[in-house]
Protein backbone atom coordinates (compact mmCIF):
# COMPACT_ATOMS: atom_id res chain seq x y z
CA UNK A 1 0.00 0.00 0.00
CA UNK A 2 1.01 3.97 -1.01
CA UNK A 3 1.16 6.91 0.78
CA UNK A 4 1.06 10.09 -1.83
CA UNK A 5 1.30 12.95 0.70
CA UNK A 6 2.11 15.30 2.76
CA UNK A 7 4.66 15.41 5.97
CA UNK A 8 4.96 18.27 8.28
CA UNK A 9 6.59 19.05 11.45
CA UNK A 10 3.72 19.41 14.39
CA UNK A 11 4.15 22.44 16.89
CA UNK A 12 1.62 21.73 19.50
CA UNK A 13 0.66 24.38 21.61
CA UNK A 14 -1.76 23.66 24.31
CA UNK A 15 -4.00 26.66 25.64
CA UNK A 16 -7.46 27.71 27.31
CA UNK A 17 -8.49 29.45 24.42
CA UNK A 18 -7.70 30.99 21.26
CA UNK A 19 -6.56 34.86 21.61
CA UNK A 20 -8.39 37.94 20.44
CA UNK A 21 -7.22 39.72 17.19
CA UNK A 22 -4.04 41.82 18.50
CA UNK A 23 -3.81 39.88 21.91
CA UNK A 24 -0.49 38.30 22.84
CA UNK A 25 -1.99 35.10 25.13
CA UNK A 26 0.18 32.89 27.32
CA UNK A 27 0.18 29.09 26.37
CA UNK A 28 -0.04 26.31 28.59
CA UNK A 29 2.56 23.71 26.99
CA UNK A 30 4.92 23.20 24.17
CA UNK A 31 4.99 19.94 22.40
CA UNK A 32 6.85 19.55 18.74
CA UNK A 33 5.73 16.48 16.90
CA UNK A 34 6.33 14.54 13.43
CA UNK A 35 2.53 15.19 11.75
CA UNK A 36 1.13 15.68 8.50
CA UNK A 37 -1.79 14.22 7.16
CA UNK A 38 -0.06 12.12 5.00
CA UNK A 39 2.37 10.76 7.68
CA UNK A 40 -0.02 10.63 10.16
CA UNK A 41 -2.25 7.90 8.18
CA UNK A 42 1.02 6.13 6.57
CA UNK A 43 1.72 5.48 10.34
CA UNK A 44 -1.39 4.54 11.70
CA UNK A 45 -2.25 2.28 8.73
CA UNK A 46 1.90 0.51 9.70
CA UNK A 47 0.34 0.11 13.23
CA UNK A 48 -1.85 -1.51 12.68
CA UNK A 49 -0.07 -4.09 10.61
CA UNK A 50 -0.27 -3.05 6.88
CA UNK A 51 3.24 -2.61 4.67
CA UNK A 52 3.38 0.99 3.67
CA UNK A 53 5.66 3.06 1.25
CA UNK A 54 5.47 6.38 2.02
CA UNK A 55 5.90 9.18 -1.26
CA UNK A 56 6.58 13.10 -0.41
CA UNK A 57 9.14 15.56 0.06
CA UNK A 58 10.18 16.86 3.35
CA UNK A 59 13.06 19.52 3.20
CA UNK A 60 17.01 19.62 3.85
CA UNK A 61 16.69 20.73 7.36
CA UNK A 62 16.61 18.95 11.03
CA UNK A 63 12.72 18.86 10.22
CA UNK A 64 12.92 16.99 7.33
CA UNK A 65 15.18 14.36 9.31
CA UNK A 66 12.44 14.08 11.86
CA UNK A 67 10.23 12.80 10.11
CA UNK A 68 11.81 10.35 8.12
CA UNK A 69 13.05 9.25 11.75
CA UNK A 70 9.67 9.20 12.77
CA UNK A 71 8.48 6.90 9.85
CA UNK A 72 11.40 4.89 9.55
CA UNK A 73 10.81 4.08 13.33
CA UNK A 74 7.50 3.20 12.31
CA UNK A 75 8.35 0.41 9.77
CA UNK A 76 6.93 3.01 7.14
CA UNK A 77 9.21 2.73 3.69
CA UNK A 78 10.80 6.55 3.33
CA UNK A 79 12.57 5.05 -0.21
CA UNK A 80 10.33 7.21 -1.74
CA UNK A 81 10.33 10.90 0.94
CA UNK A 82 12.69 13.04 -1.31
CA UNK A 83 14.82 15.64 0.34
CA UNK A 84 14.22 19.15 -1.56
CA UNK A 85 15.93 22.48 -1.04
CA UNK A 86 13.48 24.16 0.86
CA UNK A 87 11.84 23.91 4.25
CA UNK A 88 10.05 21.26 5.34
CA UNK A 89 6.10 21.64 5.77
CA UNK A 90 5.54 22.72 9.05
CA UNK A 91 1.84 22.98 10.57
CA UNK A 92 1.33 24.93 13.81
CA UNK A 93 -1.61 23.45 16.23
CA UNK A 94 -3.37 25.14 18.72
CA UNK A 95 -5.10 22.61 20.91
CA UNK A 96 -7.96 23.73 23.34
CA UNK A 97 -8.96 22.44 27.23
CA UNK A 98 -11.65 20.61 25.40
CA UNK A 99 -9.43 18.30 22.82
CA UNK A 100 -10.70 20.30 19.92
CA UNK A 101 -8.05 22.33 17.69
CA UNK A 102 -7.30 24.67 15.17
CA UNK A 103 -4.32 24.67 12.92
CA UNK A 104 -2.42 26.16 9.98
CA UNK A 105 -0.31 24.06 7.70
CA UNK A 106 2.95 25.90 5.84
CA UNK A 107 3.48 23.67 2.67
CA UNK A 108 6.79 23.97 2.11
CA UNK A 109 8.33 21.02 0.53
CA UNK A 110 5.00 19.27 0.31
CA UNK A 111 4.28 21.23 -3.17
CA UNK A 112 7.51 20.15 -4.58
CA UNK A 113 6.54 16.87 -5.32
CA UNK A 114 6.12 16.12 -8.52
CA UNK A 115 4.71 13.66 -11.18
CA UNK A 116 7.95 12.34 -12.00
CA UNK A 117 8.64 11.04 -8.15
CA UNK A 118 6.01 8.83 -8.80
CA UNK A 119 6.67 5.24 -9.48
CA UNK A 120 4.65 3.02 -11.75
CA UNK A 121 5.80 0.52 -9.46
CA UNK A 122 3.82 2.28 -6.50
CA UNK A 123 0.31 0.83 -7.43
CA UNK A 124 1.42 -2.52 -9.46
CA UNK A 125 0.25 -5.04 -7.81
CA UNK A 126 -0.99 -2.84 -4.77
CA UNK A 127 -4.24 -3.29 -3.30
CA UNK A 128 -4.74 0.44 -1.96
CA UNK A 129 -3.34 4.35 -1.88
CA UNK A 130 -4.39 6.63 0.16
CA UNK A 131 -4.52 10.72 -0.88
CA UNK A 132 -5.52 14.01 0.83
CA UNK A 133 -5.00 17.96 -0.53
CA UNK A 134 -1.78 18.71 1.10
CA UNK A 135 -0.17 18.47 -1.97
CA UNK A 136 -0.32 20.13 -5.42
CA UNK A 137 -4.05 19.56 -7.08
CA UNK A 138 -2.38 17.97 -10.36
CA UNK A 139 -0.36 15.36 -8.41
CA UNK A 140 -3.86 13.85 -6.77
CA UNK A 141 -5.31 13.85 -10.06
CA UNK A 142 -2.02 12.27 -11.93
CA UNK A 143 -2.02 9.66 -8.35
CA UNK A 144 -5.66 8.91 -9.28
CA UNK A 145 -5.25 8.60 -12.84
CA UNK A 146 -2.31 6.34 -12.21
CA UNK A 147 -3.83 4.05 -9.77
CA UNK A 148 -7.03 3.56 -12.01
CA UNK A 149 -5.02 1.62 -14.69
CA UNK A 150 -3.35 -0.33 -12.56
CA UNK A 151 -6.74 -1.33 -10.43
CA UNK A 152 -5.34 0.30 -7.20
CA UNK A 153 -8.90 1.60 -5.17
CA UNK A 154 -8.16 4.59 -4.18
CA UNK A 155 -9.08 6.70 -1.07
CA UNK A 156 -9.01 10.20 -0.79
CA UNK A 157 -9.39 12.36 2.02
CA UNK A 158 -10.22 15.70 0.61
CA UNK A 159 -8.81 17.71 3.41
CA UNK A 160 -8.22 20.72 3.65
CA UNK A 161 -11.36 20.76 1.12
CA UNK A 162 -10.61 21.99 -2.30
CA UNK A 163 -12.40 21.92 -5.33
CA UNK A 164 -11.50 18.46 -7.66
CA UNK A 165 -12.17 18.00 -11.53
CA UNK A 166 -15.31 15.59 -11.52
CA UNK A 167 -13.31 13.22 -14.42
CA UNK A 168 -10.77 13.36 -10.94
CA UNK A 169 -13.32 12.38 -8.58
CA UNK A 170 -15.70 10.02 -10.80
CA UNK A 171 -12.03 7.65 -10.11
CA UNK A 172 -12.10 7.93 -6.51
CA UNK A 173 -13.51 4.46 -4.91
CA UNK A 174 -13.70 6.21 -1.05
CA UNK A 175 -14.20 9.53 -0.72
CA UNK A 176 -13.88 9.92 2.90
CA UNK A 177 -14.61 13.58 4.77
CA UNK A 178 -15.80 15.73 7.78
CA UNK A 179 -18.77 17.73 7.95
CA UNK A 180 -17.01 20.58 6.92
CA UNK A 181 -15.30 19.79 4.02
CA UNK A 182 -18.59 17.79 3.09
CA UNK A 183 -20.46 20.80 2.74
CA UNK A 184 -17.92 22.51 0.63
CA UNK A 185 -17.77 19.68 -2.01
CA UNK A 186 -21.79 19.35 -2.01
CA UNK A 187 -22.75 22.81 -1.78
CA UNK A 188 -24.90 22.43 1.41
CA UNK A 189 -24.57 22.61 5.18
CA UNK A 190 -24.22 19.47 7.07
CA UNK A 191 -25.11 20.53 10.91
CA UNK A 192 -27.23 17.19 11.38
CA UNK A 193 -27.63 13.21 10.68
CA UNK A 194 -30.08 14.42 8.16
CA UNK A 195 -28.37 16.82 6.56
CA UNK A 196 -25.04 14.51 6.26
CA UNK A 197 -27.60 11.60 4.98
CA UNK A 198 -28.66 14.02 2.20
CA UNK A 199 -24.66 15.45 1.64
CA UNK A 200 -23.05 11.83 1.44
CA UNK A 201 -25.98 10.64 -1.15
CA UNK A 202 -25.17 13.57 -3.25
CA UNK A 203 -21.35 13.09 -3.18
CA UNK A 204 -21.94 9.04 -4.12
CA UNK A 205 -23.08 10.34 -7.18
CA UNK A 206 -19.63 12.31 -7.77
CA UNK A 207 -17.46 9.01 -6.91
CA UNK A 208 -16.88 5.60 -7.94
CA UNK A 209 -18.50 3.67 -5.33
CA UNK A 210 -18.80 5.14 -1.82
CA UNK A 211 -18.51 7.97 0.37
CA UNK A 212 -17.30 8.13 4.14
CA UNK A 213 -18.85 11.88 6.23
CA UNK A 214 -16.83 11.79 10.03
CA UNK A 215 -18.99 13.35 12.19
CA UNK A 216 -16.80 13.21 15.55
CA UNK A 217 -19.68 12.63 18.38
CA UNK A 218 -22.38 12.09 15.95
CA UNK A 219 -20.75 9.05 14.53
CA UNK A 220 -19.94 8.79 10.28
CA UNK A 221 -22.39 8.34 7.59
CA UNK A 222 -21.38 5.75 4.78
CA UNK A 223 -23.23 5.79 1.10
CA UNK A 224 -22.15 3.33 -0.81
CA UNK A 225 -23.91 1.55 -4.22
CA UNK A 226 -26.56 -0.70 -1.56
CA UNK A 227 -27.47 2.25 0.70
CA UNK A 228 -27.00 5.35 2.79
CA UNK A 229 -26.45 4.25 6.74
CA UNK A 230 -25.52 6.50 10.04
CA UNK A 231 -23.04 4.78 12.56
CA UNK A 232 -23.17 5.87 16.32
CA UNK A 233 -19.87 7.54 17.46
CA UNK A 234 -18.02 5.21 20.46
CA UNK A 235 -18.09 6.32 23.57
CA UNK A 236 -14.72 8.12 24.79
CA UNK A 237 -14.23 8.30 28.75
CA UNK A 238 -11.61 11.18 27.90
CA UNK A 239 -10.98 13.24 25.35
CA UNK A 240 -7.37 14.81 25.04
CA UNK A 241 -6.39 15.97 22.18
CA UNK A 242 -8.50 15.20 18.53
CA UNK A 243 -5.06 16.03 16.57
CA UNK A 244 -4.67 13.42 14.12
CA UNK A 245 -8.41 11.57 14.90
CA UNK A 246 -9.32 11.67 11.08
CA UNK A 247 -6.28 10.40 10.12
CA UNK A 248 -6.39 7.24 12.64
CA UNK A 249 -9.99 7.03 11.67
CA UNK A 250 -8.87 6.42 7.88
CA UNK A 251 -5.80 4.05 8.64
CA UNK A 252 -8.99 1.20 10.30
CA UNK A 253 -10.78 2.13 7.38
CA UNK A 254 -7.71 1.24 4.59
CA UNK A 255 -6.86 -1.65 7.23
CA UNK A 256 -10.31 -3.26 6.69
CA UNK A 257 -10.33 -2.61 3.10
CA UNK A 258 -6.84 -4.61 2.30
CA UNK A 259 -8.33 -7.08 4.42
CA UNK A 260 -11.48 -7.20 2.86
CA UNK A 261 -13.45 -6.22 5.19
CA UNK A 262 -17.01 -4.89 4.49
CA UNK A 263 -17.26 -1.14 5.13
CA UNK A 264 -20.09 -2.22 7.75
CA UNK A 265 -17.84 -3.69 10.16
CA UNK A 266 -15.38 -1.05 9.05
CA UNK A 267 -16.52 1.62 10.23
CA UNK A 268 -17.17 1.28 13.69
CA UNK A 269 -13.74 -0.61 14.30
CA UNK A 270 -11.91 2.86 12.27
CA UNK A 271 -13.98 4.77 15.06
CA UNK A 272 -12.53 2.58 17.84
CA UNK A 273 -9.14 3.68 16.68
CA UNK A 274 -10.02 7.02 16.29
CA UNK A 275 -11.54 7.10 19.66
CA UNK A 276 -7.88 5.41 20.94
CA UNK A 277 -6.02 8.24 19.79
CA UNK A 278 -7.88 11.42 21.16
CA UNK A 279 -7.01 9.59 24.65
CA UNK A 280 -3.43 11.59 24.46
CA UNK A 281 -1.89 14.42 23.30
CA UNK A 282 -0.64 14.28 20.16
CA UNK A 283 -0.98 12.47 16.37
CA UNK A 284 1.22 9.31 15.46
CA UNK A 285 2.60 8.46 19.33
CA UNK A 286 -1.57 8.64 20.33
CA UNK A 287 -2.21 6.10 17.61
CA UNK A 288 -3.06 2.10 18.85
CA UNK A 289 -1.27 -0.93 17.61
CA UNK A 290 -3.41 -3.38 16.54
CA UNK A 291 -3.15 -5.52 19.31
CA UNK A 292 -5.10 -2.47 21.41
CA UNK A 293 -7.88 -2.26 19.04
CA UNK A 294 -8.45 -5.65 17.74
CA UNK A 295 -11.03 -6.76 20.18
CA UNK A 296 -13.69 -4.34 18.30
CA UNK A 297 -13.06 -5.84 15.13
CA UNK A 298 -16.15 -8.04 14.44
CA UNK A 299 -15.45 -11.23 12.67
CA UNK A 300 -18.50 -12.57 12.57
CA UNK A 301 -20.85 -13.51 9.20
CA UNK A 302 -16.95 -12.39 7.15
Amino acid sequence: MSSDRSLNYDILIQQDRLPEVGETFTGNELMLMPGGKGANQAVQCSKLGLNVSMVGCVGNDIYGEHLINALHENNVSVANVLKRGTTTGIGIVQILESGDYCSTIIKGANYLLNENDISDNLFDGKPLVILQSEIPSHIVEYVIKVASMYQCKVILNNAPARSIAPSTLSSVDYLVVNETEASFMAGSEVSSIDDAHSCAAKLHKMVRSNVIITLGEKGAVLSSDESTMHFPAVFCPEVIDTTGAGDSFIGGIAYCLVNNIPLTKAIPFAAEISMCSIQKYGGQSSFPMLADVAHALDYSDL
